[in-house]
């Protein structure tokens, strides 16, 4: 009995272990960043500078223990979970409209028919882009290593391929060449004013009337159609950076 439930312990450890699963390919093995082991194909066809690209921060560990136990119910409101430390307080509800995103179908529809036109820097510009798609919205982000606001992203997209943009989606719109919507192609900068404040949004045009961006608080870098109501509604102009 004793030489049976020894084995028994032995196989219930092997099948708790980890399984050494291979790394996917493409994918750096033990990569921190998850944005890039996810686009590594798409990021090994690109010729980007490697000064930029991968500025991934590691983790910071804690110097110890919280201070004290966390506060669940804060007097006067019985049920609520408060959480310490928040590093900036939430946006306004006016700042975060409800940006509708095309599904992963559509998405992958569209990339394969780029992928068939013929090379030029503006696809060049998408496909840089899209090795971000998933990275989170960061106000003020200029990098992967912070994440991206709107015209955070535009910029540093553009910058991979030499190209200097200015840092925000109103002074981008203010410079470039204008093009209309009918002389739309991959790379133009699409724009956008989404409130009653007046404030700017900016997104890269891939193809037929798609863009991708970096959208708000919450929402990684997706793509959408500008013939959504939402959008078309919003729309502004396109400019060109590129020839």
């Amino acid at each position: 009995m004793r030489v049976f439930a020894l084995l028994g312990g032995a196989l219930a450890t092997a099948a708790c272990a980890p399984m050494n699963l291979p790394a996917r390919a493409g994918s750096p093995a033990g990569d921190p960043d998850p944005i890039r082991a996810e686009n590594a194909d798409l990021l090994a066809e690109q010729n980007l500078p490697g000064s930029e690209r991968y500025q991934v921060t590691p983790p910071r560990e804690l110097p110890g223990p919280l201070p004290g136990p966390v506060p669940l119910t804060p007097p006067g409101r019985p049920g609520t979970l408060r959480l310490p430390g928040l590093a900036e307080a939430p946006p306004k509800a006016t700042d975060i409209p409800e940006f509708p995103t095309l599904d992963d179908l559509e998405v992958e529809a569209r990339l394969e028919r780029l992928a068939k036109l013929p090379p030029s820097l503006g696809l060049d510009i998408v496909r840089t882009g899209l090795t971000q798609k998933g990275r989170r919205y960061r106000r003020a982000g200029t990098s992967p290593a912070t994440g991206f606001d709107c015209s955070g992203f535009t910029q540093w997209t553009f910058r991979q391929h030499g190209l200097s943009l200015p840092r925000t989606a109103q002074e981008q719109y203010h410079t470039g060449i204008k093009v209309s919507t009918s002389e739309l192609r991959a790379g133009d900068l699409v724009f956008y004013k989404i409130n009653r404040r007046g404030r700017w949004h900016v997104g890269i045009y891939m193809e037929d009337g798609v863009f991708v961006h970096s959208p708000r608080p919450g929402r990684g870098i997706s793509e959408a159609n500008m013939s959504d109501g939402y959008w078309a509604k919003r729309y502004l102009g396109a400019r060109r950076y590129t020839r």
